[in-house]
């Protein structure tokens, strides 16, 4: 009996992690700012809440020659939660439906766009997360990112 009672706590703890996102305070961990600095480049991306059901972000990419931005948003509507990419080299924003739900992993989908066609959050901790963007036929990239104050931002 005592067994049967802890394979249910067991069973019942792992259904709650595996739970799919329905709000966004499941993936309030994301909130802040980021850094990834790379040899011959630097990222940032930021979020923040504002509102329940509504997060906006930003994503800039400096290097010596040039700077790219991108405004970020994710929503949480009826349907789900979206990621919205608001990019330069697109006439509107391409929205990606989030598929998966599950730990520390958040994973966006859009088949129907070029590339990417998936966006991956990896929470590793409190401070690190890791970005992957992936397309078809093995095309992708991975983004380790770094939690950052805003005493780290002055010092640089």
């Amino acid at each position: 009996m005592k067994l049967l009672l802890v394979m249910l706590m067991l069973i019942s703890s792992f259904s709650t992690i595996a739970k799919p996102c329905d709000n966004l305070n499941q993936l309030s961990g994301l909130l802040g700012k980021w850094q990834s600095v790379q040899a011959h480049s630097t990222l940032q991306e930021q979020w923040h809440r504002v509102s329940d059901n509504t997060f906006e972000g930003s994503g800039e990419t400096y290097t010596d020659q040039w700077q790219h931005n991108e405004s970020l948003s994710l929503f949480n509507m009826p349907e789900g939660i979206y990621y919205l990419a608001n990019v330069a080299h697109n006439p509107l924003p391409v929205a990606f439906k989030l598929t998966s739900c599950e730990g520390a992993l958040a994973v966006f989908e859009n088949h129907d766009h070029n590339f990417p066609n998936k966006i991956e959050y990896h929470f590793i901790d409190s401070e690190h997360i890791r970005v992957a963007v992936s397309g078809q036929d093995s095309q992708g990239f991975e983004i380790k990112f770094t939690r950052i104050n805003e005493t780290n931002i002055e010092d640089e």
